[in-house]
């Protein structure tokens, strides 16, 4: 079983922001939304998210510097979202600001929800209340 994860999701287009954030609740995770990149920032600040999800082309701060700014503070896996078709030009700086993959719009659930259980297969898994902590015993 994979992890529940609290997900940070952005994108400027109120239609696919909510997809992104009823999607990802179905699947069972913690899901919060900003309208741009500096929101998005703002909001990583308050959760501490598991996970990113953000287009790429937002107002204010595009979601790729809104990663690498969110990523100053703890590293955080990022997956992209973009209306560009070609992403070979996005390889270099999406490595430094962790994107673990980048989606092409419009988003396929299939893909999206594969990305996302990658991540949570390999987030640590909580312990269920009331069991001992490894290292007691």
């Amino acid at each position: 079983m994979s992890a529940r994860l609290k997900i940070a999701v952005a994108d400027d287009e109120l239609d696919t922001r909510e997809y992104l954030e009823e999607f990802l609740a179905r699947l069972g995770h913690e899901v919060r939304a900003a309208e741009d990149g500096l929101r998005l920032v703002e909001l990583c600040r308050q959760l501490a998210p598991d996970l990113v999800v953000t287009d790429l082309a937002m107002p204010r701060l595009d979601g790729l510097a809104a990663a690498a700014e969110v990523n100053r503070g703890r590293p955080v896996p990022v997956i992209l979202i973009s209306g560009r078709h070609d992403a070979e030009p996005l390889a270099e700086a999406a490595a430094e600001a962790h994107v673990v993959a980048i989606l092409s719009k419009p988003v396929k659930a299939a893909e999206l929800k594969a990305a996302v259980e990658s991540v949570a297969r390999a987030c640590p898994q909580p312990l269920p209340v009331g069991s001992p902590s490894p290292s007691s015993g």
